[in-house]
């Protein structure tokens, strides 16, 4: 369950209504869980309605970048990040209908969510804010993406960071783990039917 705190707020009232709902999306699909075994129809509505609406997300924030004249360095991390997500989510929620354990896999994609969500709203989505401010006072696009390499995190936020990060490099490492493991047994066919 992903909970909204005063860490999570840009500023931007738009940006943070958007944030408040998909938080609100996610702990839909998370409280699921608590209640049994969600229906698969449950969790592939619910997960598309959060991808829907992160799209939708996506598409104002940059339209927000854009008409607030951010560098278009910052832009171009965003919508790579944005794309990385909703293709990730798409990817992964693909095998709920392949893998064994309908549950596990709907778990894991809450948890890379959760984590994404957090370690995105924390960094970059902060870092857009803060150059909309800066731009707003007077500095270029480029003073203001250069500025962030002067921001400093309090632990707190340094943490929740640290902890979103770890959590979606080892989902990353299991999934090649898993990947390795398809290949060999590939390759072990290939060299049965060649010896």
């Amino acid at each position: 369950m992903l909970v909204w705190s005063d860490r999570f707020a840009t500023n931007i009232e738009l940006v943070d209504l958007q944030h408040k709902k998909l938080f609100e999306l996610l702990n839909k699909l998370s409280d699921s869980f608590k209640q049994g075994s969600p229906s698969d129809v449950m969790v592939y509505e619910t997960l598309q309605e959060l991808m829907d609406y992160a799209d939708k997300h996506f598409v104002d924030e940059e339209l927000l970048m854009v008409q607030s004249k951010v560098d278009p360095r910052h832009i171009n991390i965003q919508r790579m990040e944005h794309r990385s997500f909703l293709y990730d989510i798409k990817n992964m929620s693909g095998h709920l209908c392949t893998e064994d354990d309908f549950k596990e896999v709907s778990e894991k994609l809450v948890c890379f969510v959760t984590s994404w969500l957090t370690f995105h709203i924390l960094g970059i989505d902060q870092a857009m804010a803060a150059q909309i401010v800066a731009i707003q006072h007077g500095a270029t696009p480029e003073q203001a993406y250069d500025s962030l390499s002067t921001v400093k995190y309090d632990a707190a936020v340094t943490h929740l960071m640290l902890d979103s990060v770890m959590e979606l490099w080892h989902m990353s490492l299991e999934r090649c783990h898993r990947l390795e493991d398809k290949l060999d047994a590939l390759n072990e066919v290939a060299d049965a039917k060649h010896q």
